[in-house]
């Protein structure tokens, strides 16, 4: 069987891809283990500096596998509350966790409809960036009466507002890749036949940065919303105190020296 997610790693970048194109890319177990275990092959992983994480075929994700859940329901609605459940805590939730916690930075690059928990997933990573093709969606309470997951309700809301977090929560509308990037949803909306070399010039950006300052900049960036300013004053000290005394910024500064006396 082949598997549900193909990992390579070339000159420092893993690049992942979610591999059921004949499924949209849905997300059944199989290919959410595969994607969680991938993830934590990146962490451990000494060449990686960056990871790229896409979809195969016209996807990245058409969201949770329909057919998974109709065997679950088929045990009965306390068989599918413990299963989905359990999915979710043990599988799902980690998945978004070892994203926008992960050591090296993540870029996904959106190359067709992300649906549903696809969402949660590509909004946890540190750089979006999507083909002017592809669309977002969250379906869930709109068409399945259920909630947005795996962290769907914590990014849109940081990233477009509370209006239109519930708009497209509630509502569940497409939204183009152009509307995503004009509302900051993504980074960017790039042409279809860009889009991985994009993704990839991104990544090797960032794995070329100092991948201390990237986390810490992250977590301060996350942490904000709920700080006063001066608690958010603090965190950017301690932060700097730590990087200043780091080899990358020594060397940084040395450059930039060298390149002014020249």
């Amino acid at each position: 069987m082949a598997a549900a997610v193909r990992s390579e790693v070339r000159e420092g970048i893993a690049t992942l891809v979610l591999d059921r194109a004949e499924a949209l890319n849905a997300l059944g177990p199989p290919l959410l283990d595969a994607l969680l275990a991938a993830l934590r092959a990146c962490q451990v992983d000494a060449q990686v500096r960056a990871i790229v994480l896409t979809g195969a075929g016209r996807a990245f994700s058409g969201g949770g596998d329909i057919g998974y859940f109709g065997d679950v329901l088929a045990g009965g609605p306390q068989h599918a509350q413990e299963q989905i459940g359990r999915g979710m805590e043990q599988v799902g939730n980690p998945i978004a966790q070892a994203i926008a916690d992960s050591a090296v930075p993540v870029v996904v690059a959106v190359n067709g409809p992300c649906v549903g928990a696809g969402v949660g997933i590509a909004l946890a990573a540190d750089v979006v960036i999507a083909a002017r093709s592809a669309y977002f969606l969250v379906p869930q309470v709109a068409q399945l009466g259920a909630v947005p997951d795996l962290g769907a309700t914590w990014s849109l809301p940081r990233l477009v507002g509370r209006s239109r977090a519930l708009g497209i929560a509630l509502l569940g509308e497409r939204i183009d890749a152009a509307r995503a990037e004009q509302w900051g949803l993504i980074w960017r909306c790039v042409d279809d036949a860009d889009l991985l070399d994009e993704a990839h010039a991104l990544a090797r950006r960032l794995g070329n940065a100092s991948a201390a300052a990237l986390r810490d900049t992250r977590q301060l960036i996350d942490a904000a919303t709920d700080r006063t300013l001066a608690e958010q004053l603090a965190g950017e000290c301690e932060a700097q105190r730590r990087h200043v005394a780091g080899e990358f910024f020594n060397d940084a500064c040395a450059r930039f020296l060298a390149r002014a006396r020249a």
